[in-house]
């Protein structure tokens, strides 16, 4: 069912582009929304909701092909299939034009979808997983009537939920961004094995969050970005003589159909450095510092700047021309000297989720796992509903113990942790 196009295939979204230029043998770009269910997880009826869901989703069930000059998404015929879990979290994907770019496992009482990048971003992935549970406890006999915020399997999909909106609100007159910034400080270790991603996750109460970031006059996104920021910042110390010391800088990615008004399944997310300095030390200052920031740069203007500087590549005229192979060589290249060269570390908050109220009696939180990163060795996530936020640090380094400071510092301001890891939980 594909009343919206005219062919098998359709283009990547501008900022899917990317990650099949700078996968690799050993990397490419995978992230996981799971749901944590009170009762254990019936395979069966998980697979029957994913069949019936993937019609309502055109954009997840395709497959990744090589073009002469850009990378494709076409169409796949195979029905996907939920599966028990049996390795670590994000495992890479086969790039092979003929599997599909998500996969759904189960393992005890979670429920996840993983996703290549290049398929959607965090909240792409998060309305397709509520329609799949959805769908899972309607199977299951479960009455759902406060539906308005999911998408329902029976419904017609329409246009704008497979757009790029990147390239409808694409506005030159804004200008474009500068990408010169220093390289950013980043914690150094040796790597995990190949495949091996751990996991620390600290559940925690959103109130106490609230409480906490109120008396530092602030959102809970900046408080737990610049609690991030002071650790790493206290790390580098500790680890680096003052003469080698670089700026901490935390990537926040920025939902931006907050925006520009779009209902895209597909990527629409942008992104900001923050920029700590080594002589920042302590962490009244650096909220004040990273609220500043966030405050002037998470707006509309700069997000037309994002926009512009991510389009404005795409139609350049002589990245046009060039076969896929050299665009992918210019690509793996700016991955790294304007992507994760730049970054300490990401932080990505997909806020509150939004569920049918029914969900309260059989969803006991939600997680938010992002894979292993090309270059940077850790990853920070954030997600709640309810009263529980989750964060999650993945990383694929060995002993860093960022996770440890991080979790300590929001203990020392009164907030109870409950820590979680993929070594014993569920």
């Amino acid at each position: 069912m594909r009343p919206m196009f005219d062919s098998e295939w359709f283009r990547l979204d501008n900022a899917a582009k990317i990650y099949p230029a700078a996968k690799n043998s050993r990397w490419n770009a995978v992230f996981r929304m799971s749901a944590v269910m009170y009762d254990k997880v019936d395979g069966e009826i998980l697979n029957l909701a994913l069949q019936d869901i993937i019609k309502r989703f055109p954009s997840f069930n395709v497959t990744l092909k090589k073009g002469v000059f850009w990378y494709y998404l076409q169409y796949v015929t195979k029905k996907p299939e939920a599966k028990e879990e049996t390795t670590y979290p994000c495992q890479m994907f086969r790039i092979d034009g003929e599997s599909h770019l998500f996969r759904v496992v189960y393992y005890k009482h979670r429920i996840s979808l993983e996703v290549f990048h290049s398929l959607t971003d965090g909240t792409g992935a998060m309305i397709f997983l509520k329609a799949l549970i959805y769908r899972y406890l309607d199977i299951k006999g479960v009455k759902i009537e406060d539906s308005n915020t999911v998408l329902h399997y029976q419904d017609i999909p329409v246009e704008g939920e497979v757009e790029d909106a990147f390239s409808r609100n694409h506005a030159p007159s804004y200008g474009v961004l500068s990408r010169k910034e220093p390289p950013a400080y980043q914690v150094a270790g040796q790597r995990e094995n190949r495949g091996v991603l751990d996991i620390i996750q600290g559940e925690v109460s959103v109130a106490e969050l609230k409480r906490v970031a109120k008396n530092y006059n602030c959102t809970i996104n900046t408080y737990l970005t610049s609690v991030l920021e002071y650790v790493l910042l206290k790390k580098q110390l500790f680890d680096s003589a003052s003469a080698k010391r670089k700026p901490i800088k935390v990537q926040v990615p920025i939902n931006l159909r907050n925006f520009f008004p779009s209902i895209t399944v597909r990527n629409f997310a942008g992104y900001i450095n923050t920029c700590i300095e080594p002589e920042d030390t302590t962490l009244e200052h650096i909220i004040e510092e990273t609220d500043r920031q966030l405050k002037e740069n998470i707006n509309e203007d700069y997000c037309h700047k994002f926009i512009n500087s991510n389009v404005a590549v795409e139609k350049n005229i002589l990245v046009r021309l060039a076969p896929r192979m050299l665009k992918t060589m210019i690509m793996k290249l700016s991955y790294f000297s304007l992507g994760e060269n730049l970054t300490s570390c990401s932080f990505s908050n997909v806020g509150k989720v939004d569920c049918p109220s029914e969900f309260k009696d059989y969803v006991d939180r939600f997680e938010f796992v992002l894979g292993p990163q090309k270059y940077v060795g850790n990853a920070v996530t954030c997600v709640s509903y309810g009263d529980k936020s989750v964060i999650t640090f993945s990383k694929c380094i060995k002993g860093s113990m960022l996770e440890r400071d991080f979790f300590r510092e929001l203990s020392s301001h009164g907030i109870n942790v409950k820590i979680l890891t993929n070594r014993g939980d569920e």
